[in-house]
This record gives structure tokens, sequence and C-alpha cells, in this order.
């Protein structure tokens, strides 16, 4: 009897392993993460602070290699004021090195509006986007709307081996070029991948890399986030200052984009001012 139970002990311990091993390498689905993810945002209201460089990512030298560093472009750097609400408010201001307001970006639930202001310097939407904050957010439409406003329809859920042999869960379906890569433990966006096809047939892979995570007030933010077309450096945007607030001044931003709206009737998220 008592070697019975034994066996009955071993047989059950041996099963479980194997069940926890299974699950340790079994992709948890949309749903789960999803639900894993809402409880990893601590800020309900913050203002963030960036700078941006520029980078000339299709300079070559005479012999037609890239360079090894990038070539920055100073005259096109600018620096960005992020107010954020999650789940009701984002605005975005968008100023040159000498404190010019060049793009105003306004979400209040429904109202929104996106306007360049400066004829020589005009940015598209998603130049000027937050979107590890918008993907950070607790609601599910919110993280949704920031794989999709990059491209990234698809929900598959899946583990992904990168070249270097580190390992990721993936969104998105990796044959589209459409996907992205996020930390198995702590669910941190890791890269944002997005495939361009131009007019000849041939595609260009733009590429997010969020990196250098630290951590505010219990939440984990990417101090640097680097943009690459084809693996060459075209963007980098560094967080200099952020703090948590008790509210936004969202009557103020309202009375702005008001004032915008009337003076160019014409500006919403549907027009693109892409540069």
């Amino acid at each position: 009897m008592i070697l019975l139970r034994k066996s009955i002990i071993i047989i059950l311990a041996i099963l479980l392993n194997l069940s926890n091993s299974a699950a340790a390498y079994y992709p948890i689905n949309w749903d789960d993460l999803m639900y894993q993810m809402q409880k990893r945002m601590s800020w309900q209201i913050a203002r963030m602070e960036t700078v941006v460089q520029i980078f000339d990512p299709f300079f070559n030298d005479t012999e037609g290699e890239p360079p090894k560093r990038p070539i920055e472009l100073p005259a096109r750097s600018f620096k960005q004021v992020i107010h954020w609400q999650d789940g009701k408010a984002l605005v975005v201001e968008t100023h040159d090195e000498q404190g010019e307001l060049l793009h105003f970006h306004y979400e209040n639930n429904a109202d929104q509006l996106s306007i360049s202001l400066n004829d020589n310097r005009s940015f598209s939407t998603a130049d000027i986007l937050p979107r590890e904050l918008r993907f950070r957010s607790r609601y599910e439409e919110n993280r949704s709307r920031a794989l999709q406003e990059f491209g990234i329809v698809s929900k598959e859920v899946a583990y992904h081996i990168r070249d270097d042999n580190h390992v990721f869960l993936r969104i998105g379906n990796l044959e589209s070029g459409h996907y992205a890569l996020l930390n198995p433990k702590t669910y941190e966006l890791s890269s944002m991948h997005n495939r361009i096809w131009q007019e000849d047939g041939s595609s260009l892979d733009l590429t997010i890399v969020f990196k250098k995570y630290e951590t505010y007030r219990w939440q984990t933010y990417a101090k640097v986030t680097e943009y690459f077309f084809d693996k060459q450096l075209f963007k980098r945007m560094t967080v200099s200052k952020i703090r948590t607030l008790s509210r936004l001044p969202i009557k103020k931003f309202k009375k702005q984009a008001f004032i915008l709206r009337r003076a160019n009737n014409t500006a919403t998220l549907l027009n693109d001012y892409a540069l």
C-alpha cells in the first residue's frame, strides 16, 4: 500500500512537471495578454517632455556604404510636451529648438484635432504619436489602437526567437512584416515592425525600438525610442522629463483646439501633413 502511494505521488509529480514545462513554452492568447497588461499601468495622468533627433538614413559614403555613425540633421530636430490621461485625453505639442509651436495634436474622447502650424515644417500624425504610452494603457481598445496605427492588425500571439536567440512574445503576423515584440516577462514593448511597399514593388522595413527602460513612480517606461529604415537610424526620441499629475489642464487645451480649428477649419485627423 505504501509503495502504491509512493508510485502515485511520483507519477503525479512527473505529470505536474510536464504540464508546467508545456505552459512555459505555450504562448498565451490575446485575451490573456490583455488581462495581464491592464495591471501593468500605474500612471493615471502624466506629463512627459522629449527631445527628438533626426538622422539621414539614406546617406552613403563615396564607396556607397552607410557611415559607421549616423549623420545627424540638427536643423530637423524638435521637442515635444506630451500630456496624457489614460483612456481619455492625449495632447502633444511639438516645438522647434527656439520654442515655436510647429504642430498641435489634441484628443479628448471623441473631440480630435491634428494640425501643422508652420508651412516650412509639416508633420503627419504618425510622426508625433507616443506609441509606447498609448500601448501601455490599461484599456484594451487603446492598446489595439496603438498597434493598428502602426499597421499591426492581426491579434495572433506567438513566441518569437530572434537571430541572437532572445525570446519574445510576438503580436501580429510575421510573414506580413507587421508585428510587435514584447518582453515575455514584463510585457514591455521591445520593438514594432512595419513593411512599406513602394511603387516599384520593393519594400522598406520600418522598425521602432524601445530601449533603456527606467522606472518612475512604480511604472516602467522607455527612456529612448529609436526609428530605423532598413536598419538605418533616422529618428531618436529621448525622454528628458516626466511627472505624474492630479489632473490635466484640459480646458486650456480645449480652448486652444477650438481656436486652431476655427483658424484652420479643414484640419482634422484625416489630413495627412506628411513631410
